[in-house]
């Protein structure tokens, strides 16, 4: 049986190979006259083969600037610019300013009032002995207490000495009397009296030089 199969086998193998091979001779190894149809030329389809779905679907990814990979020129984005926040610098720590001194303010110059005609001072009077309480007679006997080149100076030198020693000179009257000392030069000669004696003018004398007075017993009249 299994003999039987294999033969019958290999029959159909013989003969299916037997039919392709005069096929092939047939169609292409033909008498020459026979006409060769034409190649058939294979043509696109008139629609695209792939088309986008409309609900595409899945997630879809921010594609922001993939127009600047492809090579598309795009307007650029008309809102704010987004600035990245610039790194913090150290801050200084500001200096102390030295104290400004304090200026006083100028004092305000008060204008001087114009200059008006210069009044002349009046002159002034010469220095007076006091008023004279003896008579000339009385003066037997004096005492010297100055004897200077200036009349004034003389009569200011008395009313000190009235003022310093009213108790002595109280009761004695002053006069200055002129010498000649030479043509060109006179002195005044500052005494005090009168007295009646010359011993009574001594004492007087004595007393005011322990006061510190200089003083010598003159002439009388």
């Amino acid at each position: 049986m299994n003999r039987v199969t294999g033969l019958v086998a290999s029959a159909v193998v013989v003969g299916g190979f037997g039919v392709g091979a005069w096929m092939y001779f047939e169609g292409y190894l033909g008498t020459p006259n026979q006409v060769v149809d034409a190649v058939p030329v294979v043509e696109p389809l008139p629609e695209p083969i792939r088309q986008r779905p409309e609900d595409p679907g899945g997630y879809q990814a921010d594609t922001h600037g993939s127009a600047l990979l492809e090579g598309a020129a795009t307007e650029p984005e008309t809102g704010p610019e987004r600035l990245l926040p610039s790194v913090e610098e150290p801050m200084v720590r500001p200096r102390a300013e030295p104290p400004v001194p304090e200026i006083e303010p100028e004092p305000e110059v008060i204008p001087e009032p114009a200059e008006t005609a210069a009044t002349p001072a009046p002159a002034e009077e010469p220095p007076e002995l006091p008023q004279p309480r003896h008579p000339r007679s009385a003066w037997k006997a004096s005492i010297q207490l100055l004897a200077i080149r200036s009349r004034d100076r003389a009569v200011v030198e008395a009313q000190r000495l009235l003022a310093a020693h009213p108790d002595v000179f109280g009761i004695l009257d002053f006069r200055v009397r002129e010498f000649k000392v030479s043509e060109q030069e006179r002195v005044q000669r500052l005494q005090a009296g009168p007295f009646e004696t010359r011993k009574a003018a001594g004492e007087i004398c004595n007393e005011l030089e322990k006061r510190g007075v200089p003083c010598f017993v003159a002439k009388g009249q």
